[in-house]
């Protein structure tokens, strides 16, 4: 939880999941966290075990030169600039519920089932999200248990692009629309913490790039 020492407050926020999601968000949210003057101290943890490959580059916030690294260690170390914004590594992969004690806010970009059950499990404040070629959804603590029983659950791995996509260079961007989304969502869940009563965050939400925003019968692959 947060921690309050003498009257301060600071806000702990984890990551899990640095792919096409994670990264982007990492990247637009932590400059935005760096340039605030009224919101409380922010700590913001990256984990993910997985290391930058060659076929990420594309559609996930690395380089060249980051190819073969850790992508928590990669991210960690462009943002932690300066003492306003401590990046902590996590250099591994969610598996136990013990890993998310202490934390305020989640964000869940991963592709696998067990590790977002035990996101929705926690006591966090809690955003999912997802994306399949041009596809997003957005999942929150606050969704509706009905809403979340009508989501299919994967029980394999399903990434980002579809089938071929990179081979293809066939890249869709749903990853950057619910990245942005996600970003919004924390900032403002943040500013909720903060005791600003005007904050709004996204809601439940779900669409295709080309066909705009759906209702929750039509989700059958994210």
């Amino acid at each position: 939880m947060s921690d309050e020492d003498d009257g301060y407050r600071t806000i702990n926020v984890l990551i899990v999941g640095l792919g096409g999601i994670g990264s982007q968000l990492t990247d637009l949210i932590a400059p935005a966290l760096r340039s605030t003057l009224l919101l409380p101290e922010i700590r913001l943890h990256l984990m993910d075990g997985d290391i930058v490959e060659e076929g990420n580059l594309g559609h996930q916030r690395f380089t060249e030169e980051d190819i073969g690294k850790s992508k928590a260690e990669v991210l960690s170390k462009r943002h932690h600039v300066g003492s306003n914004l401590p990046v902590i590594t996590h250099n591994k992969n969610l598996t136990s519920a013990s890993q998310l004690a202490g934390y305020d806010i989640i964000v869940v970009a991963v592709d696998r089932q067990a590790p977002r059950e035990l996101v929705h499990n926690s006591d966090a404040h809690w955003v999912d999200l997802r994306c399949r070629g041009d596809g997003w959804l957005l999942i929150d603590s606050d969704t509706n248990r009905n809403t979340l029983a009508k989501i299919p659950q994967n029980q394999k791995p399903v990434g980002c692009q579809l089938p071929g996509a990179v081979a293809d260079d066939n890249i869709e961007f749903g990853f950057a629309a619910v990245a942005a989304l996600g970003a919004q969502w924390l900032m403002q869940k943040i500013r909720m913490l903060d005791g600003r009563p005007e904050s709004k965050t996204p809601k439940f939400s779900m669409g295709y790039l080309t066909h705009g925003q759906m209702k929750t019968s039509v989700l059958e692959e994210i």
